[in-house]
């Protein structure tokens, strides 16, 4: 489609032409008319519906609807598409409206100028409580985009959606994308037909059904008294409220992590999702155990679980001990309590091999930590400044070989300093840590077995490590402390990673404890 600039005269030509609307079904809709005594099946994403006794009209629609978008009026003789899905009385039009009204979840609405021979776009839902309610757009009240829409390339053309939808619109011509741009700040229709060669009727439309979808939503309007700030135009006068800047039930969320929380759990989109193998036809999967990097190899000690077992704390202690510790004492950490601290909590306890849904056969491994489908795509880097018998520097843990692999130059390497105070700043220190852990993911582990779960499903993994981490440390008489942010630019510099490819998805802190004074309750370096 070739992109029409606003000033074009061939397209200021058509300004005078109004909206008509089109009907279809979602893509992935399958129609099924042979059914007896004119029932017809329509098998979606959300099961089946089954309409009992349909007649010729609502079957012949409905086939069309199944082939792409079609005017109701050209359906069926004398009728007339009435956008509300609410229908009239009598005859074939209330038995088809009536069905559609039935049907919302499946049903796209299109737009398109008279005479013309593409769409202009077309609002899909995306759940099966979506439900269309249209809304009148006034053409002197000011309207904006919803400050949680996003608008994003397919590469085939714009999409627009939002957390708050329960529709996507996919954008088809230009025109819609040029009063998306004007919708960044309140506007009215009629400013908006000041700027672009479209008409109100059609700007109207367009409006309307963004409105219908909450992409687009209209300021309040001011109570008997109050003044006009409702009305205000986009360049002057008081500025107009739109109620989602203070809804309550919004105010904590931004725009990115409603999105992400809305697309990494089920309700509110048509994505697909869970165990659907997206990458198997394309890549193969990442190996359960990450190649070693080249570096000098450390040998770490292992403890003999049997006395740690003799030894440690009941579990309940450990867990009503366990604490965030944000000093530390003059002991220095060493090679052994840090082998063992890395041993009991991170290392790899076995690998095997097991055929998938998908017909591979993949590897596994069995770790002291819980990992969904047993996928482990966590790494494990430690920058240590303060480790009897381990020369500062940033190393590789390796949890099989249960080593540490020393990773660029050593105490001279540039980013040492920079982890080291991040990680200071990051956790309110007084001084650099000993140890900063930092975890990062190879989230190709994830992303080739599953859709829409892969990054939500490593932080649920980092969560649980960093409990392990803690009742570990709590166990050993160490002090630990979670790092709640990170550059990932650093880290990546610090690890030698790519951050697209093996990001940084959390880090950790340990050293020994403070004198007994200083870890009372009272302490501000201590906290739950």
């Amino acid at each position: 489609m070739s992109v029409v600039s606003p000033s074009s005269t061939a397209v200021t030509a058509q300004t005078e032409r109004r909206c008509v609307s089109f009907w279809s079904l979602r893509e992935d809709v399958l129609v099924d008319t042979s059914g007896p005594s004119g029932s017809v099946v329509l098998s979606g994403r959300w099961g089946e519906v089954r309409l009992r006794g349909a007649g010729p009209s609502v079957r012949e629609t409905l086939r069309r609807m199944s082939l792409g978008p079609i005017s109701l009026a050209n359906a069926v003789a004398g009728l007339t598409a009435d956008d509300s899905m609410h229908p009239p009385s009598g005859g074939p039009e209330t038995e088809i409206l009536a069905v559609l009204h039935r049907l919302q979840h499946l049903v796209v609405r299109s737009l398109s100028m008279e005479e013309s021979d593409h769409l202009l776009m077309s609002v899909v839902p995306i759940a099966r409580s979506a439900r269309y309610r249209p809304v009148a757009a006034d053409r002197c009240h000011p309207v904006r985009l919803s400050r949680f829409a996003f608008l994003r390339s397919e590469g085939q053309g714009f999409v627009l959606e939002s957390p708050a939808s329960l529709y996507r619109v996919v954008v088809h011509g230009p025109e819609v994308s040029w009063l998306i741009g004007m919708l960044g700040r309140p506007v009215t229709i009629d400013q908006m037909a000041a700027s672009v060669p479209l008409s109100v009727p059609v700007i109207s439309g367009i409006v309307a059904h963004l409105l219908a979808t909450g992409m687009v939503v209209p300021a309040e309007r001011p109570h008997t008294g109050e003044g006009t700030q409702g009305d205000a135009p986009a360049g002057g006068g008081a500025v107009p409220h739109f109620a989602e800047d203070q809804d309550p039930a919004l105010l904590s969320w931004s725009a990115v992590d409603l999105f992400f929380h809305s697309r990494s759990t089920l309700g509110r989109h048509d994505a697909d999702f869970g165990a659907t193998y997206p990458l198997a036809q394309r890549t193969a999967p990442a190996p359960a155990v990450k190649p070693l990097p080249d570096g000098p190899r450390l040998p770490l000690a292992r403890p003999s679980l049997t006395e740690v077992a003799a030894s440690d704390p009941p579990l309940t202690t450990v867990v009503e001990e366990r604490r965030t510790v944000r000093s530390f004492g003059p002991d220095r950490l060493t090679a052994a309590v840090l082998g063992e601290f890395l041993y009991r909590a991170l290392r790899i306890r076995s690998l095997y091999e097991s055929p998938d849904d998908s017909g591979h056969t993949e590897s596994f491994s069995d770790r002291p930590y819980p990992s969904g489908a047993n996928a482990y795509e966590l790494e494990f880097y430690l920058t240590v400044r303060d480790c009897a018998d381990v020369p500062p520097g940033t190393y590789y843990y390796a949890p099989l070989e249960h080593c540490l692999v020393r990773l660029g130059d050593g105490e001279t390497d540039p980013t040492l300093p920079e982890r080291l105070a991040e990680a200071q700043v990051t956790a309110g220190l007084t001084e650099p840590p000993a140890v900063v852990i930092t975890i990062t993911s190879r989230i190709h582990r994830l992303a080739w077995k599953y859709s829409g779960l892969p990054y939500a499903l490593t932080l649920k993994h980092v969560g649980a490590v960093i409990q392990n981490l803690y009742l570990i440390g709590t166990a050993m008489g160490l002090a630990s402390c979670a790092l709640g942010s990170g550059d990932i630019e650093l880290a990546a510099r610090t690890t030698g990673t790519d951050w697209r490819i093996e990001p940084s998805v959390g880090g950790f802190i340990l050293g020994t404890p403070p004198e007994p004074s200083s870890t009372s309750p009272s302490s501000p370096t201590v906290s739950s």
